[in-house]
């Protein structure tokens, strides 16, 4: 993703290029298995999902592919699809394993961070050609219960042999109903970030261990001149957010459902319910917090000694201790999560292959297999694209190989403490997933922009996420 590298670590999830593909409304309904007149209200549960998969193939994944039918005698053809970041790099990777696998061609399409969801269900929906896509834990369980992606341990042998190679949280996110259905593209936290620089001018020894301590310092450095200590990233279409606010919750030990899948943010000494309070009494009553629309807008920010505290996807750190783009460069440190666990969100980012594929038979289900092996798995005892990943980039990996790896310890070192962030992956976890996360989240996007905006108190704003996913349980459930 060539246009987005003035901070120096590119973002990949960003949102920086143009939506190529934007489905329509009445195909998410679809998905969903709702209406413009019904709503959520319209029953949404398993076979409303596989319903629309069904129906959708009834064109055939051949039929679709007709016009490449005479080069496919020649080699198998594979349609990729990923969110738009990096995408150079993913594609000199693709002309990497092309040239070890000459009867392998893969065409590769990227599409907006904020609208893949949305994309992948219309892609799915119309049988667009799609063998293998990225996908995350907060759309695993919706796209496989529709029947969309398929597990891997159903196909190769050698998928379940890399549990014991892979961080916990990123195979847990990667796993639904016991299968596991990818390998990382890649994995990393949510996590605190700070500038040391500002806290040691401030005679503020430590950074803050627990929610009340953010407050304190933030409202000492606000009385020193700071108008806004905590920089905050939030806008409606980023799929982050939620994710954001999970890692903050379970620094507090919390975690956001139940095992029967209850919202446990109605409970109001919950620690989700009392994070989404800091968050508004920071934003509204104390005036600590800001808030900005990208992490690329708030690392440039950073790098103005206009806010001490942040909490982002790690690699962020990265881009803020790059001295070739970043003024303020070595300034910045992480901090265990703030909180009376330290815990944070880890979470995975992975191969899928697709129902599509499948259906195309033998010689393609071999040819992803071989693609998400070189692309995420072990290759001659080395996990080549990982490691590049994180050498070149700075991304975090589920690749446990690689925690050990010299050349990445030593890229990792020069923008973290290399320590304090191993303590940290070993305090992450995955969250607990539903087939309408995703869903939901999309309407707990705007619900906290309100509560943020002080247009709705934070107990109408949790009141109303409780009533949104209690909907969209019994859709689903019945």
């Amino acid at each position: 993703m060539t246009g987005c590298r003035g901070v120096g670590v590119n973002n990949p999830l960003s949102p920086c290029h143009p939506v190529t593909q934007t489905p329509s409304e009445m195909d998410k309904e679809v998905a969903l298995g709702t209406s413009a007149k019904t709503g959520l209200g319209h029953r949404m549960h398993r076979r409303a999902f596989a319903g629309a998969a069904a129906g959708a193939a009834i064109a055939g994944p051949a039929l679709l592919r007709a016009p490449h039918a005479a080069a496919r005698q020649e080699m198998t053809e594979l349609d990729f699809t990923i969110w738009n970041y990096a995408a150079d790099i993913v594609q000199d990777n693709i002309d990497r394993f092309q040239a070890i696998n000459p009867d392998i061609t893969v065409r590769l399409s990227d599409f907006g961070w904020p609208v893949f969801r949305e994309t992948m269900v219309n892609r799915f929906i119309s049988q667009t050609p799609t063998d293998v896509t990225y996908n995350g834990g907060n759309w695993l369980n919706e796209f496989a219960a529709a029947g969309w992606v398929v597990s891997l341990d159903d196909y190769f042998d050698w998928a379940a042999g890399y549990e014991d190679k892979v961080l916990p949280f990123a195979w847990q996110d990667m796993t639904f109903n016991g299968n596991v259905y990818g390998l990382p593209y890649y994995a990393d936290t949510i996590t605190f970030m700070y500038n040391a620089q500002i806290l040691e001018d401030a005679g503020i020894t430590a950074p803050p261990a627990t929610w009340d301590e953010v407050t304190e310092q933030s409202l000492q450095l606000k009385d020193e001149g700071m108008e806004s200590p905590f920089v905050y990233e939030f806008t409606n279409t980023l799929p982050n957010v939620s994710e954001a606010f999970a890692s903050m919750v379970f620094g507090r030990g919390g975690e956001l459902i139940d095992e029967e899948m209850n919202p446990l943010w109605t409970d109001p000494e919950s620690p989700a319910a009392r994070q989404l309070n800091w968050l508004v009494d920071a934003k509204n009553e104390l005036g600590i917090l800001t808030i900005m629309d990208h992490e690329t807008t708030i690392t440039r920010a950073m790098n103005t000694g206009q806010h001490a505290f942040t909490v982002m996807f790690n690699y962020n750190l990265a881009a803020l201790n790059n001295a070739a783009n970043s003024p303020l460069a070595g300034q910045f440190a992480l901090a265990l999560m703030p909180g009376e666990t330290h815990e944070c969100y880890g979470f995975a980012k992975f191969y899928n292959m697709t129902q599509m594929a499948v259906n195309r038979g033998d010689e393609v289900i071999n040819a992803v297999g071989e693609f998400i092996q070189y692309f995420a798995g072990e290759v001659d005892g080395e996990y080549p694209v990982a490691k590049r990943w994180a050498v070149e980039q700075g991304l975090g990996f589920g690749q446990t190989a690689l925690l050990d790896d010299p050349e990445v310890i030593e890229a990792f070192s020069a923008w973290i403490d290399v320590d304090l962030w191993r303590e940290q992956l070993e305090l992450a976890r995955a969250r607990r997933q539903a087939i309408w996360y995703g869903i939901w989240s999309e309407s707990f996007h705007p619900l906290l922009g309100q509560a943020l905006a002080g247009e709705i108190t934070a107990d109408e704003c949790l009141q109303l996420m409780a009533d949104s996913w209690n909907e969209l349980k019994a859709s689903v459930q019945g």
